[in-house]
């Protein structure tokens, strides 16, 4: 039986796994998610097959790219999206280089950054909780033939999934 996050993931990696020049050529691109919770066993991390996720467990989303085809693909960028219900794990991104959305349209560095008015008027920058964080972007550049490239990402999950109301999209500023 797989969990609700995992059937969230494949749907989402089914249809928008791929974006950018490689879009086009996604028939030479095979994308193979794993889905480990995440544990910590004698000091040490351990991944173990995650069946049915509960708050407070920590999921290891973790999708490879490969290259089926003779020739290289160009403009390869994996999107990884961050489930509602589930926070980012700061840091747990790999590679490091990733952008990231509230909305999972608008992506920029991380971490995330916005304006807020202060009592006085003034508008002052503040990070983006992690928590408001819908997806995560990589550029790959180019894929040789016959070659892998993995991205991954954790997530904690939720005490309680919010309202859909309460994840509008934030500006990004």
């Amino acid at each position: 039986m797989r969990s609700r996050w995992q059937l969230c993931w494949a749907l989402w990696l089914a249809g928008m796994g791929l974006a950018g020049a490689a879009w086009g050529q996604s028939a030479q691109i095979s994308s193979e998610l794993q889905v480990q919770q995440v544990e910590t066993v004698d000091g040490n991390t351990v991944l173990k097959p995650a069946q049915v996720s509960k708050p407070g467990d920590v999921l290891e989303y973790r999708v490879s790219y490969t290259n089926h085809s003779n020739t290289a693909v160009n403009g390869l960028v994996a999107n990884l999206p961050i489930p509602v219900g589930t926070t980012l794990e700061d840091k747990s991104q790999l590679p490091p280089n990733a952008q990231a959305s509230t909305d999972g349209s608008r992506f920029a560095p991380l971490p995330l950054m916005r304006r807020v008015k202060q009592a006085d008027g003034s508008e002052q920058q503040q990070p983006v909780p992690l928590s408001e964080y819908r997806a995560l972007r990589w550029s790959l550049g180019t894929l040789a033939p016959g070659k892998s490239e993995q991205i991954s990402a954790r997530v904690r999950v939720n005490s309680s999934v919010p309202p859909v109301a309460s994840v509008a999209a934030k500006p990004i500023a």
